[in-house]
């Protein structure tokens, strides 16, 4: 075996890469909990192309705040447009869940909640609709998959039934609020 210089030398006892994994992860985390701050705040601007009822094809825009106090609870508010035919809509969301980092080996954002959502639409043929529709996002980085199904009634007793499949094209963006050594 040929001799290697420097750094790269070892000497001749194993390695045991199970303690050497475990003190890295050691210190990732002191210095992690030293650096994390107590509260964030999220921002959350997003394209989505959507498939389903009533457009079956439409083009979303929204805009997410969330503010979270570290791992737990967080609540997001948030605002949007939907675009397709016959009906567009003005989309106002409540949710809980919100920017969260992804354990990944760059730190990086993704956005994850369940949400209850209120919709106005103006439908072309049937005039103004009001609806709730419930949902899910699932996402990490840029891009992230949404779940929803609700209805709508119109003056008139006409429905609109929301079942929709979304991806989002969104700038999860964090924003610290305080260390976690301050209260």
């Amino acid at each position: 075996m040929a001799a290697v210089p420097g750094v790269f030398a070892q000497d001749a006892g194993e390695i045991d890469l199970d303690a050497w994994h475990e003190q890295i992860s050691t210190g990732r985390a002191a210095s992690a909990e030293f650096e994390e701050s107590r509260w964030l705040l999220g921002l959350y601007p997003g394209v989505s192309g959507v498939l389903g009822l009533p457009d079956l094809v439409s083009t979303q825009a929204h805009l997410m705040v969330s503010l979270r106090r570290r791992s737990e609870f967080s609540v997001y508010l948030g605002y949007g447009r939907e675009w397709g035919s016959p009906a567009d809509a003005e989309i106002f969301t409540l949710g809980w869940g919100g920017l969260r980092e992804v354990p990944v080996a760059s730190r990086q954002h993704g956005f994850y909640g369940k949400f209850l959502r209120y919709r106005r639409w103006d439908d072309d043929n049937h005039g103004r609709h009001d609806g709730l529709s419930v949902g899910t996002e699932s996402g990490a980085g840029y891009f992230s998959l949404t779940f929803e199904a609700g209805a709508a009634r119109s003056d008139r007793n006409h429905w609109l039934f929301v079942a929709q499949v979304a991806i989002k094209v969104a700038l999860p963006i964090g924003i610290p609020l305080g260390k976690a050594g301050v209260s």
